[in-house]
């Protein structure tokens, strides 16, 4: 082989070998393939589902803690103290607190993709009712009135004293342990649809915001608190 020849031989291996090494590699995914990152996932359903469901259940109700599928709560709650408790948790509470800059793994954006899903899925029929009392109140309940109050329209499924009953004990420190005023407070007005639990207007008469004040304060006594 002539000189001539053998370098052009040379000069066309290395421009081959060259073009080669800048390719893709062999089995690299592309871009559009790549899995979203945790931080970047919107998706209501993949939300709710990895951090919401194991509590308030899989469709919204039939979980340990307050039904989030219940157009009385969702008529009741507004999305400012929606996001707040999202974000920051309940202190003292099982309910934790998901947003990033209170130690949680959810962004802002991720935060606001669960309250509107929560609303648009289930809260269709969220409208609010004349006499509600409101989510949130300043007012200091009377332990004594409140104690008659779940006499007269709580004992008859949790027991007198709130100590048994159908539905179970509710006044002792274990389980009250659980709720905070104002989850006991959101509990007794919106009630829990799916477990039969009535609200603040199924009973005879309606309760008003007073009295349902004056129950929370005769339990947060029984809690301790």
């Amino acid at each position: 082989m002539s000189l001539d020849r053998l370098m052009a031989v040379v000069a066309t291996t290395i421009a081959l070998t060259t073009s080669n090494a800048c390719g893709p590699l062999p089995g690299k995914p592309l871009p559009s393939a790549r899995p979203e990152l945790p931080s970047q996932v919107t998706n209501f359903d993949q939300l709710y589902r990895v951090n919401c469901a194991g509590c308030h259940g899989a469709d919204g109700h039939f979980g340990a803690a307050l039904p989030l599928n219940n157009p009385t709560y969702l008529a009741l709650v507004d999305e400012a103290s929606m996001r707040r408790t999202i974000a920051n948790g309940i202190t003292g509470t099982s309910m934790p607190a998901f947003a990033v800059s209170s130690g949680g793994m959810l962004t802002d954006d991720q935060i606001t993709a669960i309250v509107n899903g929560i609303r648009s899925q289930w809260g269709a029929g969220a409208r609010p009712v004349e006499g509600t009392p409101p989510y949130s109140s300043s007012k200091v309940g009377d332990v004594a009135e409140g104690g008659r109050l779940f006499g007269d329209h709580c004992a008859s499924c949790h027991g007198g004293g709130g100590s048994g009953g159908s539905a179970g004990a509710i006044a002792t420190p274990s389980f009250l342990a659980l709720y905070d005023d104002q989850t006991l407070r959101t509990l007794i007005i919106a009630g829990r649809p799916d477990l039969g639990h009535p609200g603040w207007r199924d009973y005879k008469p309606a309760l008003d915001s007073a009295q349902v004040s004056d129950i929370v304060a005769w339990l947060a006594v029984k809690r301790g608190s």
